[in-house]
């Protein structure tokens, strides 16, 4: 079990570089329907542009995961929204995308087993054991 634990460290790094590419390929991509649909931008915000800054937070954070835990919290949240907004684009207008469902899955458990000090990342109030702190 130690031989495979101790890649956890690596497995985690590329799950976040990952992640961070695959969240600069789409929100790029989508800068073709933001040009001919403006929707992404009403309330000031530019949504491609935040999806590709998202997503090169998370391949900065792949660098130490350990030390950027806000990021790595940040990806749990996204995974668990991105199962949220499938289930209900399903039940509301009928379009479900299978590979973003399951990829949020994989990404929310991989981290959840990957991470090595897993009470860090629930934010409790007390004293913790690792240096960081987010």
């Amino acid at each position: 079990m130690s031989s495979i634990a101790k890649w956890n460290p690596l497995a985690l790094k590329i799950l976040l570089w990952v992640m961070g590419v695959l969240l600069v390929v789409g929100s790029a991509a989508s800068f073709v329907g933001d040009a001919v649909f403006n929707f992404g931008s009403g309330a000031g915000v530019t949504a491609p542009v935040a999806g590709i800054a998202f997503g090169a937070g998370m391949m900065i954070a792949g660098f130490d995961p350990i030390g950027n835990i806000s990021w790595v919290r940040a990806l749990v949240v996204y995974a668990i929204l991105e199962i949220v907004y499938q289930i209900f684009t399903q039940i509301t207008i009928g379009r479900f995308d299978i590979v973003a469902f399951v990829i949020a899955i994989l990404v929310a458990v991989l981290v959840l087993v990957l991470y090595p000090n897993k009470p860090a990342l629930w934010m409790q109030t007390g004293g913790t054991t690792s240096g960081a702190r987010a």
